[in-house]
């Protein structure tokens, strides 16, 4: 791409007068910039591996001091609003079909998605900056699925929402909170990794890949995902007991995830956990923490069956039950 047509892709201006006036390739991450690349800063620091790795060009967004004057260095006014103009003139030229889906349908498509007998299906990762590591693999024809409509229609306008089709399930066993038997038209899924709560997205995405998937990688899928314990908050095989800790950071899911518990698991004690002061709800306790340090030793206080927590994902959950107690309070 010549320079002169970047500038005008991004609204950018030339703050010196370059040797160079192309760049082949554009990159966010300075140790994958390769010679005659245009880098993206998005940290300062990174700029001298850059130029060691053989950038050809810089786009920044504010004042920096100028150390190889053979390249170019571009300022922009919006170093976010760049990777939008620069995404959407890439992908402006190619036959796509583009969806934005909900974020539970968007987590099963990364798990059930074959590299190879789906590789026309290309997910759009919600850090922007990230696509364009492999956005010069994106071709004619193929499909790109976005979480984000907002960020769909800055890249990529016409696009269709995906979530829109009603299945007629059949001989439905729910066979725990998290387990379900069920039938859709002539295939028959018998205790499949995943709540009832969720089966419409997952037939959404696995009727979109032609019913070819590995099931069991549902094991992997984090919504409403258990973490049994024992007494003492120590990690147990997957139903064995009857205490179990779950997380959600998608503040969208939340309402009902904790719908679905109170309504499947309805004489369990469950405590809801927060990290935010200002969450509340007229039917809903929220015990507040200021700390995830010492959950062990708080849960081991209290009776439960199960913990909900609020703002919180399932590794970090899972990593700190591993670890031993240390801090004395959590709230």
């Amino acid at each position: 791409m010549q320079i002169t047509s970047l500038l005008d892709i991004i609204d950018g201006r030339l703050l010196n007068q370059p040797s160079i006036s192309f760049i082949y390739s554009i990159k966010t991450n300075p140790r994958k910039v390769k010679e005659g690349d245009l880098f993206i800063v998005q940290n300062k620091e990174h700029i001298k591996e850059a130029l060691e790795n053989g950038a050809f060009g810089l786009i920044v967004d504010e004042n920096t001091q100028i150390i190889d004057n053979e390249i170019a260095w571009i300022k922009v006014p919006n170093l976010n609003e760049a990777i939008v103009k620069l995404i959407r003139f890439q992908l402006s030229n190619k036959k796509l079909t583009a969806f934005y889906c909900n974020s539970v349908s968007y987590d099963l498509f990364e798990i059930l998605k074959k590299p190879n007998s789906h590789s026309k299906i290309k997910l759009i990762p919600k850090e922007l900056s990230k696509l364009f590591k492999f956005i010069d693999d994106i071709e004619d024809n193929d499909t790109i699925i976005c979480s984000c409509q907002k960020t769909l229609d800055d890249i990529y306008p016409v696009n269709f929402d995906f979530n829109t089709k009603q299945y007629e399930i059949k001989n439905l066993i729910e066979h725990s909170i998290f387990e379900t038997t069920f039938s859709y038209q002539d295939r028959y899924f018998p205790k499949i990794k995943i709540p009832s709560l969720y089966l419409k997205e997952f037939l959404d995405v696995y009727s979109f890949l032609g019913f070819d998937a590995d099931l069991n990688k549902l094991k992997r899928f984090n919504k409403l995902r258990p973490i049994f314990v024992d007494k003492l908050i120590n990690h147990t095989d997957y139903g064995r007991t009857d205490k179990f800790l779950l997380a959600q950071e998608n503040k969208e899911l939340v309402e009902e995830e904790i719908k679905y518990l109170r309504n499947k698991y309805k004489y369990a004690k469950i405590l809801y956990f927060s990290f935010e002061e200002e969450t509340h709800s007229e039917n809903i306790e929220y015990i507040h923490l200021t700390s995830i340090s010492n959950i062990k030793a708080f849960l081991k206080k209290n009776s439960f069956n199960a913990a909900y927590f609020v703002g919180l994902n399932y590794d970090t959950l899972y990593e700190q039950v591993s670890q031993e107690n240390n801090e004395p309070t959590l709230i």
